[in-house]
């Protein structure tokens, strides 16, 4: 992508950019560049997947990719949408950069809420069966948590057909791993141990080919930092 705009132009990034010289990205990503960006200035960073309420009423949550950066001065991590649009919307009274935790559900969150049915929120997600566009994300989130951060195309070979081909056993391991997502840096051993473990979890598909995911699995640092 940086390769990209300054193909386009030299000058980089910057303001007042002409229009036809800009890079068209989904939020997905916005979120890996600002990742990658604040990573090679020696701040933590990761991306997450999940659900934003753009409407800021707590109502409906839509599929949204968005960054948490570790804030050193007030030691937290803080929740930053870059492919928002919040500073121009004064009704709002935050920054894009630093969101309020509302604002967004994890995937573990809407995962656990579904199958325990505490969710009482509206979710937009594609495809139509709820919990299978959950788990989708679910596992986006835990790929991104590992710096590896899938397309939207790929997941596990064997959800191929779908949750409905899962046994109990496997909702429950995704149960599991959705408890530890949840929690990502008190569970950071057990989240590693799975990444290093799971081999159905890293046979990805995108309809057309299956990759390995080892080589990932073995360049990638732990915890999104």
């Amino acid at each position: 992508m940086i390769a990209g705009i300054f193909y386009l132009d030299e000058a980089g990034f910057g303001e007042n950019k002409d229009v036809t010289k800009r890079l068209t990205v989904s939020c997905r990503q916005a979120s890996i560049l600002f990742s990658a960006i604040l990573k090679a200035k020696g701040i933590p960073c990761r991306s997450r997947a999940g659900f934003m309420d753009f409407g800021n009423d707590g109502d409906s949550y839509v599929e949204h990719w968005v960054n948490e950066y570790w804030d050193f001065g007030e030691n937290r991590w803080v929740l930053a949408d870059v492919d928002g649009y919040y500073e121009y919307e004064e009704r709002f009274g935050y920054s894009q950069f630093d969101l309020p935790r509302h604002k967004f559900i994890t995937a573990s969150e809407a995962w656990m809420g579904l199958r325990r049915h505490t969710l009482h929120k509206n979710l937009d997600v594609y495809p139509t069966n709820l919990l299978d566009g959950v788990c989708e994300y679910l596992l986006m989130d835990f790929h991104a948590l590992m710096n590896n951060e899938i397309f939207y195309s790929y997941q596990p070979m064997y959800l191929r057909s779908g949750i409905q081909a899962l046994s109990e056993n496997e909702l429950c391991e995704l149960d599991y791993l959705a408890e530890l997502l949840d929690d990502p840096d008190e569970n950071i051993e057990r989240i590693e141990h799975i990444w290093n473990t799971k081999e159905e979890w890293f046979v990805l598909t995108n309809n057309t080919q299956n990759i390995y995911q080892d080589t990932f699995r073995e360049s990638c640092s732990s915890g999104g930092k």
